[in-house]
């Protein structure tokens, strides 16, 4: 009898672990097709930031601003209605509720908390904010440590009336957020789980509610047949991360190219601010050659310098060249020779100090 017994429960261990397993999955997976399409949202040129303050919300695209709305005044759903025609195609929306409507703090934890702070913040938030953790939506990022071997752990929660409120306005619009930005003592916005964009779905008109009962009645269906429900939403995943795939590519495609622009443009500024005009190099050696001596030509090839001219004493030319420091390792390049105007001809090289280096860029002239 106890055998017996014992084997149905032996059985259906694995088919309750495989559950969780395949739940966890289907949770990941959701996960990600929710972070690639909030970040689709951002990277879009059509998508619609809300700043969703305590009486007025401001809209934007992009930088550039496109109205605003006075929630106090009662017309949150027709504003946006207004904004966002029903027979318009619908951008995405990304909500920023500003820092004046959540609550932010630095806490830390010990080092041993670091790979379970996603179970220990939900107790952490009723001793640090006025409100237990289920009254509330919050996102947390780790900061720079104490010295210590302390976590410092940034927290940043917003009362979900509020989160909530702005779903329903969303909702009332026909509007569902892509993402919840919410804003801590960093430059980069923290985003809210995706627990908060579920009020977005409740509605109160009764074609909601009809929506919302088929709803039930369809995931009923589903559990009569676990397997096949299962399986139909993991190829249902497939096709919206196959249908995504094209999006993300080509916005990393973009980013890429912009990257490169300014990289090059970048590289075009440096080399333009640390190469003066060769006039520079110039200069310099007409103030170290004496009076009375004349350059004919002058070469510049990375360092090295090549001087060919006329002087009432070569060895005079060679002699001031090398008091002035500008350059060094001057040699004669060919046998100094008087012309019959009674001047010497003469070829010096010589190589250029690094000042002159960097003023010539390396360029021959």
């Amino acid at each position: 009898m106890t055998i017996a017994a014992n084997r149905p429960l032996k059985s259906a261990r694995p088919r309750a672990r495989g559950g969780r397993a395949l739940e966890w999955w289907l949770g990941e997976l959701s996960a990600c097709i929710q972070d690639l399409r909030r970040y689709l949202a951002i990277r879009s040129r059509r998508g619609v930031t809300i700043e969703a303050g305590e009486r007025y919300w401001l809209l934007r695209q992009g930088s550039r601003p496109i109205g605003q709305i006075d929630i106090e005044s009662g017309e949150g759903g027709a504003g946006l209605r207004r904004l966002f025609p029903l027979g318009s195609r619908r951008p995405p929306v990304i909500v920023e509720i500003p820092p004046e409507r959540t609550l932010g703090k630095i806490i830390a934890l010990p080092a041993g908390a670091k790979g379970q702070l996603d179970r220990i913040l939900g107790f952490e938030i009723a001793r640090h904010f006025p409100f237990p953790a289920d009254r509330v939506y919050f996102q947390h990022r780790l900061t720079k440590g104490d010295g210590n071997g302390a976590v410092m752990v940034e927290i940043v929660a917003a009362p979900r009336e509020i989160v909530d409120g702005i779903c329903i306005s969303l909702s009332e619009a026909g509007l569902r957020p892509a993402a919840i930005a919410v804003h801590g003592t960093g430059a980069a916005s923290l985003f809210l789980p995706l627990a908060a964009l579920e009020a977005s779905r409740r509605g109160t008109a009764p074609t909601a509610w009809l929506l919302g009962l088929a709803a039930g009645l369809t995931a009923l269906a589903a559990l009569a047949s676990w397997p096949l429900a299962q399986q139909g939403a993991l190829s249902r995943m497939d096709h919206e991360l196959a249908a995504l795939k094209p999006r993300a590519e080509a916005a990393l495609r973009a980013g890429d190219a912009e990257r490169r622009i300014s990289e090059r443009s970048a590289a075009i500024l440096t080399l333009s601010a640390g190469r003066p005009p060769l006039v520079a190099v110039l200069d310099r050696l007409s103030r170290d050659v004496p009076d009375g001596a004349w350059l004919l030509s002058l070469s510049v090839s990375g360092r090295d310098v090549v001087l060919d001219g006329l002087a009432p004493s070569a060895a005079s030319i060679a002699l001031a060249l090398e008091k002035s420091g500008d350059v060094s390792n001057i040699v004669f390049r060919s046998p100094i020779s008087r012309e019959a105007s009674g001047l010497e001809h003469f070829q010096l090289g010589a190589t250029l100090s690094a000042a002159d280096k960097a003023a010539n860029g390396g360029a021959k002239r």
